[in-house]
C-alpha cells in the first residue's frame, strides 16, 4: 500500500533507511564498485561519527578517471580528491513540502536527512 504524504507528513516517515555511506578513506575504486553493487549513483560522505561532510557522484568520478589529469592512477587515489563539500541537510521533522521546495528551487537531486547531531538517518533520491 502507498504511503499518503500531506502537510504534516515528515522525512522520516518517507525517507530511505538505512543509507549507503562512504568516507573519506576510501578509494575511488572501491567506491565505483560500492556504487555497482548497490545500483546507485552517489553517496553521502561521512565521518567516523555519521555525521554527514559531503557528498560524492559515481558519474563524477567516472569523468575524472577518463579525462582528468590524473585519470591513471585516480582509481586507487582517497575519495576525499573528488568531494563536494555543500550537501543540503534537513533533520527528520523538516515537513516534505518544504523538502520538495528545497530540492526544485536548488536543482538538487538528493538530500540527507540527519538528527540533532548532525548525523546521517536517512535520505531522498529524485528519481527521473
Amino acid at each position: 500500500m502507498k504511503k499518503v504524504v500531506d502537510s504534516t507528513t515528515t522525512l522520516k516517515d518517507i525517507m530511505t533507511t538505512p543509507v549507503v555511506s562512504v568516507s573519506l578513506s576510501q578509494t575511488v575504486y572501491q567506491v565505483l564498485q560500492l556504487a555497482r553493487e548497490n545500483n546507485i549513483t552517489g553517496f553521502p560522505v561521512v565521518d567516523i561519527e555519521g555525521k554527514v561532510i559531503g557528498v560524492v557522484s559515481t558519474l563524477d568520478l567516472l569523468t575524472e578517471m577518463t579525462i582528468g589529469k590524473l585519470h591513471d592512477k585516480l582509481g586507487e587515489l582517497p575519495l576525499a580528491i573528488k568531494v563536494e563539500k555543500d550537501v543540503v541537510q534537513f533533520t527528520e521533522n523538516t515537513t516534505v513540502k518544504e523538502a520538495l521546495l528545497k530540492l526544485i528551487k536548488e536543482r538538487i537531486g538528493r538530500i540527507f536527512i540527519t538528527d540533532s547531531n548532525k548525523r546521517l538517518r536517512g535520505w531522498l533520491v529524485a528519481r527521473t
